[in-house]
């Protein structure tokens, strides 16, 4: 795992730890070789897509261009989640951020 994904799993842990521990909250990034944030060839320069898997949801943020990214998801969302779930994704944009890609 590479050192932003590194910081960003581990303040979702530090924020959301009892989620964290009941596999409430978890995720998986992966990268354009589809290569997964655990595999050794994991490139977060090349990073394709963020999966987060909420309470049995599952929501996407995919890159789509440059510097844009997509959310997705297939799922109906509680009203009473949707402020763990923006926090969710401005602790995952504030890691993006950082990361040095190479679009190619």
């Amino acid at each position: 795992m590479n050192k932003n994904i590194e910081n960003m799993v581990e303040e979702l842990k530090k924020e959301y730890p009892l989620d964290y521990k009941t596999e409430n909250i978890s995720i998986e990034v992966v990268d354009k070789n589809n290569n997964y944030d655990d595999d050794a060839d994991f490139d977060e320069s090349k990073l394709w897509e963020v999966r987060i898997f909420y309470r049995d949801k599952l929501f996407t943020l995919r890159r789509k261009y440059t510097d844009l990214f997509e959310i997705s998801d297939d799922n109906y969302l509680d009203i009473h989640d949707l402020d763990d779930l923006g926090n969710i994704i401005n602790i995952i944009g504030k890691h993006l951020k950082k990361i040095s890609y190479k679009w190619d």
